[in-house]
């Protein structure tokens, strides 16, 4: 991947006749959307999409707002929840075999990401009637196409035809392709990352994926951000749900009701409209202005955790791939939780991404204020010594093993198994100094 084309902030600011954006190790680390007007006393973060790169795509837009059957409580024994970890167990590869009539796939061909009937049957329970669409926007596959090659990704759902129908408590389940990783790995591994260091993180593991008996391959078996993960993770769930659309997801007035889409709560704009207004106003402490609608620590920790794995490709480096919960069991301030972390161990060196390299308002706003650039550097040494502890490297060379078979005989596998192998070996180098290449960024 080329480098990604970045406008010098601090020459922008100098031309301004402004000084340089506080704590800022070298130019050219910030968007042009940092554009200040009347710099010394009242900064502007204004946001300018064209300035976002153009390859700053979703993984996959969430489904809308949850209809009225997934809102009471979870109601899951504990059976359910043996079964919940089970099926998330990094160690075994599920399977997962997808029954769709000839109708249900024409429907898909026409519109792939509209749900239709089918059937599945999930490591031997068998469920009659479920929704099954397609999902991805850059990773976007159909059903088949002319070479037999096409990977599609799946969502199911569970409970869409017959309501309350779970498996281990979860209504819906999500299935990646990978088409975009030549490891075919990345994603299980840095999610396992942040799940153990406490991250607000879904689940993964691999699955085995088979669609009317034919084998489709390989997949991310991904946990689904609803209304259950946030009971899984919250103590009070009934707060609004965030994920990013295919449109730019940021705190910009043109760009809340395209780029926002809800997944659980009401729905309303209001309280994504009152960051919005902050960072409209936002004159340079980050903490006494933003202090009380952002959840500062969890939103610098998972900044940090986002550097420490090179997790680039959502916000506030780029405008999706993220998920936010205003909680409110802490005042309805927002938090942050990683979507997509396909792209992690990304190298500034290749890709011109950096723990500083943001398009994000939020992130800006930060990167403006010097004490907290001083927090953000506290919270990226922290991360990155916690990743040298969790023994990563371990973790990867478990999922290499785990699924090395299945690599070699996945019929449509994106890549070719020497392929896999020697960017599994490449990353098997870089893993284990990432985080002092990342802590050497810093100084």
């Amino acid at each position: 991947m080329p480098p990604r084309a970045r406008a010098d902030a601090s020459k922008l600011l100098t031309d301004r006749g402004c000084a340089g954006v506080p704590g800022q190790r070298r130019p050219g680390v910030a968007l042009l959307t940092l554009i200040l007007a009347a710099c010394a006393a009242n900064p502007t973060i204004v946001f300018d999409p064209e300035s976002v790169p153009l390859d700053s795509e979703p993984d996959s837009p969430p489904d809308t707002l949850v209809g009225p059957d997934d809102t009471g409580e979870t109601g899951t024994t504990a059976e359910d929840e043996l079964l919940y970890e089970q099926f998330f167990d990094v160690s075994v590869i599920q399977v997962v075999d997808i029954r769709l009539s000839a109708e249900a796939i024409n429907l898909l061909h026409q519109d792939g990401r509209t749900y239709v009937k089918g059937a599945a049957t999930i490591n031997g329970v068998a469920f009659d009637e479920v929704g099954v669409r397609l999902k991805g926007s850059s990773t976007y596959q159909d059903l088949d196409c002319a070479d037999g090659l096409c990977k599609a990704a799946f969502k199911l759902r569970l409970n869409k035809y017959v309501q309350g129908q779970l498996y281990g408590g979860l209504e819906r389940i999500t299935l990646n392709n990978m088409v975009t990783d030549y490891t075919q790995s990345k994603e299980v591994i840095a999610y396992e990352v942040l799940r153990q260091q406490s991250q607000l993180a879904s689940r993964s593991n691999f699955a085995r994926v088979t669609v009317n008996g034919e084998l489709m391959g390989l997949y991310t078996n991904l946990e689904s951000a609803d209304d259950r993960w946030l009971k899984r993770r919250f103590e009070d769930a009934s707060g609004d749900f965030w994920g990013t659309a295919f449109s730019y997801g940021d705190f910009y007035t043109p760009y809340l009701d395209t780029g926002w889409v809800p997944k659980s709560g009401s729905g309303d704009l209001g309280k994504l409209e009152a960051i919005t207004a902050a960072l409209d106003g936002f004159s340079g402490d980050f903490f006494g202005e933003l202090g009380g609608l952002v959840n500062t620590e969890q939103w610098l920790s998972y900044w940090g955790w986002c550097a420490a794995l090179g997790n680039y490709d959502g916000y506030p480096f780029n405008l999706n791939d993220v998920l936010i919960y205003f909680d409110p069991s802490d005042g309805e301030r927002v938090v942050f939780a990683p979507w997509g972390t396909d792209e992690s161990w990304a190298e500034y060196e290749l890709t011109g991404q950096s723990w500083e390299v943001v398009g994000g308002r939020l992130g800006l706003a930060c990167l403006y204020d010097p004490a907290c650039v001083d927090a953000l550097r506290d919270h990226i040494r922290a991360a990155t010594e916690g990743y040298d502890a969790t023994e990563v490297l371990t973790l990867a060379e478990a999922a290499w093993a785990l699924t090395e078979a299945d690599v070699q005989v996945d019929p449509r596998r994106p890549y070719t198994p020497a392929d896999v192998w020697a960017y599994r070996d490449y990353y098997a180098a870089l893993i284990p100094r990432y985080g002092s290449y990342v802590r050497d960024r810093l100084d």
